[in-house]
């Protein structure tokens, strides 16, 4: 993996942990119901565009630790692959050591 593609794992995994904090502030608020807005997940460290998801959806991704909530055209190409495309927002997976990275930064681990 190229400086390049750590960075943007590194950036990711910072998106998710800042996901983290505002779907649990948002659970507790009791404002779930219609969806939560979380931002996206990209690469892009200037990126500041927001999705909303179902609190199921969100939790869903959340499983896997190296799955991550993206605007629809924001996937990185190399270290990432699409699973799932939705209208307001892409589902995409890591993979090798980008993943690995996403791995060790899990929140949830």
């Amino acid at each position: 993996m190229d400086e390049r593609e750590r960075r943007i794992a590194e950036n990711e995994t910072r998106f998710r942990e800042i996901n983290e904090r505002l779907e649990t502030v948002q659970a507790s608020l009791g404002t779930e119901n219609g969806g939560i807005e979380v931002l996206c997940e990209c690469g892009n460290r200037d990126c500041a565009e927001r999705i909303t998801v179902s609190l199921t959806d969100y939790e869903q991704v959340r499983e896997d630790p190296t799955a991550f909530l993206v605007k629809p055209g924001h996937q990185q190409p190399g270290p990432e692959h699409t699973l799932e495309q939705h209208p307001d927002f892409t589902i995409v997976r890591k993979h090798g050591e980008a993943g690995q990275i996403a791995e060790e930064h899990n929140p949830r681990s």
